[in-house]
């Protein structure tokens, strides 16, 4: 009986001290209660993470925008930056929690072999719509607990508001025609549906030229041709990088398109991060993409003033105006792809 005991008391006192998440795919996760050393798997989590005022906890990093350091000023020194996770890193770090899209990183034997050091693995891995963002910004604070909770709930708020003024103010708009095009290794790609960019171009009241072209529903970008593009036409072009956007201006076979020809080709900002992918900034790129498609519906919107708010707000830092003008215009000194 005594025995009996001391085993319940020991199983209470782990209980005690630990906690409970749930993955993306809704399986619950064991973590520790008080967390102090956690080692997010891509950039755009740490960012999150960072942004719920989470920046001293985070041990291991894949590299960074130098926007990002620039908010986070001792992060780079600090911080292992790894280009890639690996379990030898992680174990060294000391790190309590890894998180982020496992199976891009781990097999299930690298799992167990950091479970068996005591190192909780959280898979955050749906993040193809805002409402898989906002889930993931909730997952992440759960994680850490405490005031972080209280912060995603203010920026999912925040980002809730955006989509609302956004969908009311296209509601009876007439929407053009928008490709997301960028270039990269010789190659121009597109997104499928399944990427969250292809539902910024709906919220912001657009239609997405690309939609239904992916037939491989796992798959979230292809490879298109020049003849696919031409027969698209889109009226707008919006592209994810100035290297992109010169590309497209300067290729010959192109200079018949609607965006071209009209000018109409837009770069997406960069601040932290890339605004159009899975970051904390995607709660500016409704706003950004509704002004660039409907600029007659939106000319009261100052975007200047939000990025700028929002700088203040979420990271507590103050932008200088050619701070803001290098985000809004993609500047190379953010730029992290």
């Amino acid at each position: 009986m005594k025995m009996l005991l001391a085993a319940l008391c020991v199983i209470f006192a782990i209980n005690a001290n630990a906690k409970t998440v749930t993955n993306s795919d809704g399986k619950s996760v064991t973590i520790p209660d008080k967390i102090e050393r956690v080692s997010p798997l891509i950039p755009a989590f740490a960012q999150i993470a960072a942004m719920l005022g989470q920046s001293d906890k985070i041990v291991t990093s894949p590299g960074q925008s130098e926007m990002f350091y620039t908010l986070f000023p001792n992060f780079k020194e600090r911080v292992i930056i790894m280009r890639q996770a690996n379990v030898e890193s992680l174990l060294a770090a000391k790190t309590q929690v890894v998180f982020g899209p496992k199976g891009a990183f781990f097999n299930e034997t690298q799992q167990r072999e950091l479970e068996a050091a005591g190192i909780a693995v959280v898979d955050i891995s749906a993040m193809s719509t805002i409402e898989e963002i906002k889930r993931c910004v909730e997952l992440i604070a759960n994680i850490f607990g405490g005031e972080a909770i209280e912060k995603a709930r203010e920026f999912n708020a925040y980002f809730d508001r955006n989509v609302k003024l956004v969908l009311e103010g296209v509601k009876n708009a007439k929407k053009p025609t928008v490709l997301a095009l960028n270039y990269a290794s010789g190659s121009y790609a597109t997104i499928s549906d399944r990427d969250i960019g292809a539902e910024y171009i709906r919220i912001a009241g657009g239609v997405n030229v690309a939609s239904g072209f992916i037939k491989d529903s796992a798959g979230m970008t292809a490879i298109i041709n020049v003849e696919q593009i031409l027969t698209w036409n889109p009226q707008i072009i919006i592209t994810n990088s100035s290297a992109s956007r010169d590309q497209i201006i300067a290729d010959r076979a192109l200079r018949s398109l609607s965006a071209v020809k009209n000018d109409k080709i837009y770069v997406v900002p960069t601040g932290a991060h890339l605004w159009s992918v899975r970051s904390a900034e995607g709660a500016l790129q409704p706003l950004w993409l509704a002004k660039r498609l409907h600029p007659d519906l939106f000319k009261t919107l100052d975007l200047e003033k939000e990025v700028k708010s929002f700088y203040k707000r979420f990271y507590g830092y103050e932008l200088s105006d050619a701070q803001i003008a290098d985000i809004l215009k993609g500047g190379s000194t953010t730029a992290l792809r």
